[in-house]
């Protein structure tokens, strides 16, 4: 039993940073570059719910399994991890959808220099919803790298001597 905590955070750990190093770096540029965009936005409207509640929720559970005390360091490194999930699932991605369903509204009633004239400033503010998610995924993914250095340091404990 005195291994269990430290595996099943290790673990929880290495899928939780794992994933979405994954998914935001390798995954998902790929499916961009080789997928149409309807399809790609398509991917991304049906992952992104998940990939955010991931963001938001496993820093808790890393917290409260986590084998060593929580001091200043690792707590801010998850602290962080867990905001930056939650702005983007409750504040980034609604937005964002808000916007790309105007955008689809448009392009079904307008076209030619209409459609493009009302169109500009709904492609600036997905830009700038897009530009804020890119930063708190990567806030995330570096509280998740942070944590995972002094987790290490914590494990050292239980390597027998």
């Amino acid at each position: 039993m005195y291994y269990l905590k430290p595996t099943f955070n290790l673990l929880f750990y290495s899928f939780a940073f794992g994933g979405t190093a994954f998914y935001s770096y390798v995954a998902s540029p790929l499916a961009f570059k080789h997928l149409n965009r309807e399809s790609f936005s398509e991917l991304q409207k049906v992952v992104f719910p998940y990939f955010f509640q991931m963001h938001a929720v496993s820093p808790l559970i890393l917290g409260l399994t986590a084998p060593m005390p929580l001091q200043t360091g690792p707590l801010v490194s998850l602290v962080s991890a867990s905001v930056s999930g939650c702005l983007n699932l409750f504040w980034l991605l609604p937005w964002t959808r808000r916007v790309k369903e105007e955008r689809q509204a448009l392009a079904q009633t307008l076209q030619g220099d209409e459609l493009e004239a009302q169109d500009a400033p709904l492609r600036k503010e997905f830009g700038k919803s897009h530009g804020l998610s890119l930063l708190f995924n990567m806030t995330h993914v570096i509280g998740m790298f942070a944590y995972g250095c002094f987790l290490a340091r914590g494990l050292i404990r239980f390597v027998p001597k």
